[in-house]
């Protein structure tokens, strides 16, 4: 067979190449995963629609849905830049003399920059605001158990720092989680985006896309050290029992933070 002829090494770089390969293709097929409206109101995200008024209601939050998007522009042309920038860097990853975990850091880099640029588009929209509101608290949409479970991701990539050839890679990975994490703050704590349409409907759908947006930028900030965790597990040999404990306990942060960034009792009724 083949891989019973290539070392732990090189089976982790080629992991790497085809982990940013795939990546960029799915940042380009679907970039509004990251911070598009659309998917905040799909499957178990979805606001709950009394069956009575069905047709109404999904023309209410139609019309509202488009008016934000509108205010809110264009965010896909970053989030494609950052994957046709990740593709090209799977080619890199394959480079012998290039650390297999640094093009990975760099694709980061390029994703965490175009989250700031929709974030900064986004924070212009926020004096759009019709009325002042009472202050919002983040910790509705930033349960501090997903703010634990992203700082164990984070010591996990640290961990792995003590390796030379990683330590580059875990720093850069490390800045852009918490880049990541910062832009979740901002917008678990930004005001309301009202039109003045329909204000109760418009409020009602800014604190669901609040959470949904901040949780999903919480998932996006463990991400990158949960990957790089497992390319650098792999590439150590399989008897090291404390970096498979940093995996597991990684792997495990992963989960919580996706479990609770999907929990369907957020979803709210438009009746």
């Amino acid at each position: 067979m083949f891989f019973h002829h290539v070392d732990h090494y090189t089976l982790a770089r080629m992991l790497t190449a085809f982990t940013l390969l795939f990546l960029g293709v799915y940042e380009i097929v679907t970039p509004r995963c990251f911070w598009g409206l659309s998917i905040y109101f799909r499957g178990i995200w979805r606001l709950a629609l009394p069956p009575q008024a069905t047709g109404a209601q999904a023309e209410r939050l139609r019309h509202v849905l488009d008016a934000r998007a509108r205010a809110e522009g264009d965010s896909d042309t970053a989030i494609r830049c950052a994957g046709g920038f990740a593709i090209a860097m799977a080619g890199l990853a394959l480079v012998p003399s290039v650390p297999f975990v640094l093009p990975y850091a760099l694709s980061t880099l390029a994703l965490a920059f175009a989250i700031l640029i929709t974030y900064l588009r986004f924070r212009r929209v926020t004096e759009l605001r019709v009325a002042p509101l009472v202050r919002r608290t983040p910790w509705k949409s930033l349960p501090p158990i997903a703010l634990i479970a992203t700082l164990v991701c984070l010591l996990g990539a640290g961990a792995f720092g003590a390796y030379a050839e990683f330590r580059i890679s875990a720093l850069i990975v490390i800045l852009c989680a918490l880049a990541l994490l910062a832009v979740a703050w901002r917008v678990a704590m930004a005001p309301a985006i009202l039109f003045g349409d329909d204000s109760q409907l418009e409020y009602l759908v800014d604190e669901h896309i609040r959470f949904c947006r901040a949780m999903n930028l919480v998932s996006l900030a463990c991400a990158p050290p949960t990957v790089l965790v497992a390319l650098g597990w792999a590439a150590l040999p399989w008897n090291a029992p404390f970096f498979n404990f940093v995996t597991v306990a990684v792997a495990l942060a992963f989960v919580t933070v996706l479990i609770m960034s999907l929990n369907p009792m957020r979803k709210r009724s438009l009746a």
